[in-house]
């Protein structure tokens, strides 16, 4: 047995590799514990570019070896990987893993499997063991992206921090620790790395290494042609490079056939907007298709009741990959298909690249172009998108009038009730609200925040449910502002409907820059609290602005952060005004364009029937 493998070694070094093999053949039938022959056809396999007999020969050696596990189990993986087999190389190494339970490498690699194939959940541990036993730029950027992806950003900080001071001119820790600093509003170290970021980003810089997502950038900067390449980007990094051909249109359509494709079908800021759109279309002349991909865990509540009586048909593509996804949305025949989600969380912008329907548009979950996925269409409006925001769209734009942002009539009108004791808020003050995401408070906004409350002394400002640190990092920067940090009201979070009840009691809405609230602001508008905004630079700095315009009130838009701050001020020194603008949208729920369900549903229809034509 032992001379058959010694054959088989005088073959491979004559370069007989077919006879080796054979000879191996034979070798491994006689002794199947024989780890040496396994790895002598791996290696042979590999020469021949077979690499998933490789892979396999390799994988099969690891319980064999005892001093050359680590070194053929990563041979394996390599090569599965190099097929596109991650779930074999996972399996290589959590067999690794069993022999070798503290082996970093080990650790790391199996962190990074798990994250690139999107499983940040089975990854936490492993990103936990990395951040506390780590030594390498690689494994603390690991262990930094899975627990920013898992929303831990205090647990992430440490390790991004590690990573970046081992490499500051790599942008993409450059790019995860700003986006983590943001997240925890660190409005000291957050705007040090923004600079660096905009020196590596320089729109004339002919070497650009854009390492940040398309949703990131949209919380920094109202750069249209920058959020472009963002876009692109992005499309390269996460969709296919596939040329589909486009489906031909049936040959006697009947209805529109229209589907809708989202994550959030739920109790989600999505269909707060959205779902009085999906109740309202004309079933006369659409048929409308949900084509969902909400997580099980999120499917109930009243919103997900909702949408399940107002869609025609109910398409579930949660467990279906992008190609099947695509192939079943294509065998339906749709019309239109409509994206809701862009380049955001859980976004299936795959299914869009491999072009399922005849047309397809992007609405309502993605302020910008999701440029690179294969979309022909934007629902947008001109204050949004003016015309000179066109080139940055790879999009036709389609605006509606005189806001492009649906909203939902049937919410409850509701009505402050004067008791902000139980809320935590003083009774006589002047209560600014902000109820704004963490990477919304950048800091030249904040310090103009700080500049009304200097101005008005009786006044605090209302935020919303933020990580400790980002609490304490804002308590800090109010006292570096010369503003007491007892004034910053921190609320936790609720269910929407008691959200917006407990909205009421606000005076003031303060808006965020660059990027505004959306859902933020219409939700204040519904409340009757009135918003301050400034005018912005792209679509996500110019919501506020649009959405102001259809309730009435293009005056609360200052033109620039010193008007910001003076309308603020002034609006605030003047109760009277704040109780005729509070009047103005209460009546606004049954007049204002914005609060018009129907009438934008109908604009969203001709819209689709021009496309269908």
């Amino acid at each position: 047995m032992q001379a058959s493998l010694e054959h088989a070694m005088d073959e491979f070094n004559r370069g007989e590799l077919a006879a080796a093999l054979k000879t191996l053949e034979q070798v491994i039938r006689q002794n199947k514990s024989n780890a040496d022959a396994y790895i002598l056809t791996a290696t042979i396999h590999e020469q021949l570019g077979d690499r998933v007999a490789a892979a396999t020969y390799f994988a099969g050696a690891i319980d064999l070896t005892p001093n050359l596990k680590r070194e053929v189990a990563f041979r394996s993986a390599q090569h599965f990987l190099s097929v596109g087999d991650s779930e074999s190389a996972l399996s290589v190494m959590l067999m690794l893993k069993r022999h070798m339970p503290d082996n970093l490498d080990v650790i790391h690699s199996l962190c990074s499997l798990y994250r690139e194939a999107g499983n940040y959940t089975d990854a936490e541990p492993y990103a936990e063991q990395l951040a506390q036993i780590g030594t390498t730029f690689g494994n603390f950027l690991n262990a930094g992206i899975v627990l920013s992806g898992l929303g831990r950003f205090e647990a992430a900080y440490e390790p991004l921090l590690k990573a970046y001071v081992q490499q500051p001119d790599e942008r993409l820790a450059l790019s995860e620790l700003f986006w983590c600093a943001s997240n925890l509003c660190d409005l000291t170290l957050a705007p040090q790395l923004q600079a660096e970021l905009e020196k590596g980003y320089a729109l004339d810089s002919k070497e650009l290494d854009i390492r940040e997502n398309a949703f990131r950038a949209l919380f920094w900067t109202g750069d249209e042609a920058y959020h472009r390449l963002c876009a692109l980007r992005t499309a390269g990094a996460m969709l296919p490079a596939v040329s589909p051909d486009r489906p031909t249109r049936r040959a006697n359509p009947g209805r529109i056939r229209v589907g809708y494709v989202s994550a959030d079908f739920c109790e989600h800021a999505t269909m707060s907007l959205f779902a009085g759109v999906l109740e309202a279309h004309d079933r006369q002349f659409f048929e409308i298709y949900g084509i969902c991909h909400t997580p099980e865990a999120r499917r109930e509540g009243p919103m997900r009741e909702r949408f399940m009586e107002s869609v025609d048909h109910f398409v579930d593509i949660l467990a279906l990959d992008d190609t099947k996804a695509a192939e079943l949305i294509r065998s339906l025949e749709l019309d239109i298909l409509v994206d809701l989600k862009g380049y955001t969380q859980s976004s299936r912008v795959g299914i869009f690249a491999r072009r399922p329907a005849v047309a397809q548009v992007t609405y309502l979950g993605f302020p910008g172009s999701v440029a690179g996925a294969g979309i022909d269409y934007a629902l947008t409006d001109a204050i949004v998108t003016p015309a000179s925001s066109e080139p940055h769209y790879e999009e036709k734009l389609l605006r509606l009038s005189p806001s492009y942002q649906c909203n939902d009539n049937k919410r409850e009108p509701v009505m402050p009730t004067g008791n902000r004791a139980a809320l935590g808020l003083p009774q006589d003050a002047v209560v600014f609200s902000a109820f704004h995401q963490a990477p919304k408070i950048r800091s030249e906004i904040f310090t103009a925040w700080m500049a009304v409350m200097r101005q008005v002394p009786n006044s605090v400002l209302w935020l919303g449910a933020l990580p400790d640190l980002a609490r304490d990092n804002l308590r800090k920067a109010a006292e570096k502002a010369e503003v007491e940090p007892s004034r910053l009201v921190f609320a936790p979070m609720v269910p929407m409907d008691e959200h917006l009840r407990r909205l009421c009691e606000a005076d003031i809405a303060l808006d965020s820059a660059p990027c505004n609230g959306h859902t933020t602001t219409s939700d204040a508008l519904w409340a009757a609290v009135p918003v301050v905004t400034l005018k912005g630079t792209n679509f996500a700095g110019r919501v506020s602005e649009s959405l102001l315009g259809a309730v009435g009130l293009p005056e609360l838009v200052a033109n620039d952060i010193t008007g910001f701050v003076r309308l603020a001020v002034e609006l605030a020194q003047d109760g009277a005004r704040q109780s005729r603008l509070r009047q103005q949208l209460l009546d606004a729920r049954q007049t204002a364009p914005l609060f018009d369900t129907a009438a934008l549903t109908r604009q969203i229809e001709g819209h689709f029937t021009a496309i269908v034509g």
